[in-house]
């Protein structure tokens, strides 16, 4: 990840449908947030990468998916880190990696219930709860 305080240390993608927003269900095994709900796909931003290469490289990673239209959406602080967020449209398919259990369509009240990321929960504004 980078280590500059100014720069951001995470790239995260939403991806929306038709239907809205799609999330990512970390795999059950995962040794992070297993089970929880997270942004479509994100992570680190390794060394000389930048914000939006890091955004393409996770979603090859984590869901096989090259070439999508990458909107930048801002930087925010998220469970502390600084986040560059994206948005692509969603692919017309996909091919999950081991990182993820899942891919969904889930409103944003019905995200609110589950078993969350932080930095997800950080983003809907959600200080307490189930995973958070």
């Amino acid at each position: 990840m980078r280590n500059d305080d100014d720069a951001a240390a995470s790239a995260l993608v939403l991806l929306i449908g038709k239907d809205g927003y799609w999330w990512q269900r970390r795999a059950w095994d995962d040794d992070s947030h297993p089970g929880c709900l997270d942004f479509a796909a994100g992570g680190g931003i390794e060394a000389g990468e930048t914000p939006r290469e890091a955004a393409a490289r996770e979603l090859a990673e984590e869901l096989g998916v090259v070439g999508l239209s990458l909107r930048p959406l801002g930087e925010m602080r998220l469970d502390g880190e600084r986040c560059a967020l994206y948005e692509a449209p969603l692919p017309e398919s996909w091919r999950l990696g081991p990182e993820v259990a899942e891919l969904l369509a889930m409103s944003l009240p019905a995200l609110r219930e589950q078993a969350l990321h932080p930095q997800l929960a950080d983003w809907l504004g959600k200080v307490d709860g189930p995973g958070a």
